[in-house]
């Protein structure tokens, strides 16, 4: 037993195999182009490997597309009572430590360099002000963004969710009027359409270059189910494209990012959504 446990652990201790297993969960399967744009993968070289690590915890259907075997299923509860925090947050802490080391040893260096070209007489005091200016600036920036990326504590990490995910079934509508619908949510919140197929929807708000503007995204699938269609909402905002952070219908912002915006945004489709079920 504890073979097979530690085999299942080594298999998903890569982050994007435990992310295909998660998007998996609870879904009747998703075709190999949905696992992509889901998951962001940009390299079909990439996705089939991780797909070929995970053998028999997936399986296809006759339709082609992908779902969790039973296997899967219990990898799937694995992952969701045993959450492998302590990997994550050591990966963390690495990073953060040099990110502090080149934040702040880095302008520190230049302000010794500054004070010996002065007190050497190779610059003027203007110049050895400009760069004091430049090292408490630096200092600033960096600190905003620690605060701007990072999670507020260890314990409100482990209880976040990076999206902010919810599934609504429109009964007695067909796909057709269902989409329609998400088109006019869409031009009535000005949302940017990055991609666009059958039965998919991705969209932002906001400037991915400029950070500063935390943009937020919102994917909807959507597909027949019994005597209507069922739609699956997610939305997020992504920092940096470091970080994802989940909307938030209690707090204006939360680590310093305004959230509230994006609850709103998506709360409007699914108000919209179930306004329209029979």
């Amino acid at each position: 037993m504890s073979s097979g446990i530690e085999s299942l652990n080594k298999i998903l201790k890569d982050k994007t195999r435990r992310r295909i297993i998660l998007v998996l969960t609870d879904r009747e399967g998703l075709s190999y182009t949905e696992l992509m744009e889901t998951l962001r993968i940009g390299s079909t070289g990439t996705l089939n490997y991780h797909l070929k690590v995970l053998g028999d915890l997936l399986e296809k259907t006759d339709s082609g597309q992908y779902r969790l075997s039973e296997k899967g299923e219990l990898a799937s509860r694995f992952l969701t009572e045993f959450p492998e925090q302590g990997n994550t947050l050591k990966t963390k802490r690495v990073w953060w430590r040099r990110f502090w080391i080149i934040g702040f040893v880095g302008p520190i260096l230049w302000l010794l360099i500054a004070l010996y070209l002065y007190f050497s007489g190779y610059i003027d005091a203007y110049r050895a002000a400009q760069s004091i200016f430049v090292v408490i600036f630096g200092i600033l920036f960096t600190y905003f963004f620690y605060r701007m990326v990072r999670s507020n504590t260890k314990e409100q990490s482990q209880k976040e969710q990076n999206r902010t995910i919810q599934d609504v079934f429109v009964s007695g509508r067909r796909p057709e009027e269902v989409k329609e619908e998400i088109q006019n949510w869409i031009r009535e919140e000005n949302i940017v359409i990055e991609i666009e197929r059958e039965g998919f929807i991705r969209g932002r708000l906001g400037i991915p270059a400029l950070g500063l503007t935390a943009p937020k995204y919102f994917e909807v699938s959507f597909k027949p189910d019994q005597n209507g269609v069922m739609v699956h909402t997610e939305g997020w905002i992504s920092v940096y494209d470091i970080s994802e952070k989940s909307f938030s219908n209690k707090a204006l912002t939360v680590g310093s990012i305004p959230r509230k915006k994006g609850w709103k945004v998506i709360n409007r489709l699914w108000l919209k959504l179930r306004a329209i079920s029979k």
